[in-house]
């Protein structure tokens, strides 16, 4: 029974979760599962009667587990929910050149959609720039709870976004690029001078003179030491996308990509993991009109390695659930275990943190997210968030939070009511 679960302290070494069946995301689906978390990681996955729990262990109970979910691309955290300027952190539009943009000092904390995300299940976002620039910055991988951007960070940079498409060549009226080809010169443009920068600084007596942080932030792609990451919809600029990871040897990502079972040929071959847009996109401009509800599948049926994210959302509330987004994609071809895993192991992979997210094993990070039924069904709770084994998120006592006074009266917290 899902009421018999035990309050957790603030200081438990130690909690163990019992499901109706485990989602480990590494392996096989475990009915009537028990996962003990100690210490932060993952002490023991597995059948309920294979581990004898430690007297004084708080005990939890769900009716479905699965990892802690991560979004390979949002920008909660930079975009408020309140869709102002003075929320909104993710376009600097003083130059479409914006290599050396650090996503760390956008990102908030304290904005109101990182716990929007947490509730819903999320426990580690790719934090992205904005679509405006041909070149948008440096994103970052960060944790959903925290108070600074420092204790939150699990990677920095994650990777330098390029933007292709309609919004880059129409973001800086009068001013260069104004069409694709001119989107993609700038790009080329740009990595050419990155690499010319990183010759002369190699034969250089003194590199530290005339240091250029946009050059030396595209170093970091030309050196393969952080992916580039090509944010696009129509087919033909994916095209242009994995031409220019082919040309400069790049370690190539599509993402968005909502065209790319049009060209699902020349992506398999290229051997590009994508960053799938939101199965329920909506038609927001031509570039978007053939989204297609079996995209994830089309992809990932030819071995393409996907993760599906929240992207981003012009209007309120400003970012999707990503646990309902791979439940459409589980409904139209992807099926149940690959849309677990697009939004756990398999976007840990392409992030790079698989070894110690994304999957229920032992050893790795205690994070969970507990369910009173299917976590693809519509009306499912998410009831509990374990982050390195500590309880973030409990939606009985969410539901129970007091909102100002002391009257007595209790009402839902401002993102479960709002949202």
């Amino acid at each position: 029974e899902l009421d018999a679960s035990e309050e957790v302290p603030a200081d438990a070494p130690r909690i163990a979760v019992r499901a109706g069946v485990i989602h480990t995301a590494g392996g096989e689906p475990i009915p009537d599962g028990l996962v003990v978390v100690e210490n932060g990681q993952v002490l023991y996955v597995g059948a309920a009667d294979g581990f004898e729990i430690p007297e004084g262990t708080p005990l939890l109970k769900a009716a479905a587990v699965t990892p802690g979910l991560i979004d390979a691309h949002t920008v909660v955290g930079v975009s408020g929910r309140l869709n102002i300027p003075a929320d909104q952190d993710q376009d600097e539009l003083s130059d479409p050149n914006q290599a050396d943009a650090q996503i760390l000092d956008s990102f908030n904390p304290a904005e109101p959609l990182v716990a929007f995300a947490l509730q819903h299940g999320v426990t580690i976002v790719q934090a992205f720039p904005g679509r405006a620039n041909a070149i948008a910055g440096q994103a970052g991988i960060f944790r959903t709870s925290g108070k600074t951007v420092t204790s939150m960070t699990v990677r920095f940079p994650s990777a330098v976004v390029f933007n292709l498409g309609e919004v880059p060549k129409s973001a800086h009226a009068g001013k260069p690029p104004a069409t694709r080809m001119g989107t993609a010169a700038l790009i080329r443009n740009a990595l050419q001078a990155a690499a010319n920068y990183r010759d002369k600084q190699k034969s250089a007596t003194d590199a530290a003179a005339d240091r250029n942080q946009k050059h030396e932030a595209l170093g970091l792609v030309l050196d393969k030491k952080v992916p580039a990451v090509f944010s696009a919809h129509r087919s033909d600029d994916l095209v242009t996308a994995l031409r220019l990871t082919r040309d400069f040897q790049l370690r190539g990502v599509l993402d968005l990509a909502t065209e790319a079972y049009l060209v699902v040929d020349d992506v398999a071959a290229a051997h590009v993991p994508v960053l799938v847009h939101p199965t329920m996109q909506r038609i927001g401009s031509p570039e978007t009109m053939n989204g297609c509800l079996g995209n994830a599948a089309r992809l990932a049926d030819r071995g393409i390695p996907i993760a599906i994210g929240s992207a981003f959302e012009a209007y309120v509330p400003k970012t999707r659930v990503p646990l309902y987004e791979a439940a459409i994609a589980m409904a139209n071809g992807l099926g149940y275990e690959r849309a677990i895993r697009a939004i756990t192991l398999d976007a840990a992979r392409i992030l790079g943190i698989d070894q110690k997210y994304g999957s229920l094993e032992k050893g790795k990070a205690g994070d969970l997210v507990l369910y009173d039924g299917d976590p693809f069904e519509y009306a499912t709770h998410v009831l509990y968030v374990i982050m390195d084994g500590k309880v973030v998120y409990d939606r009985a006592a969410a539901l129970k939070k007091p909102r100002g006074g002391d009257d007595g009266a209790w009402e839902m917290s401002c993102c479960e009511q709002n949202y």
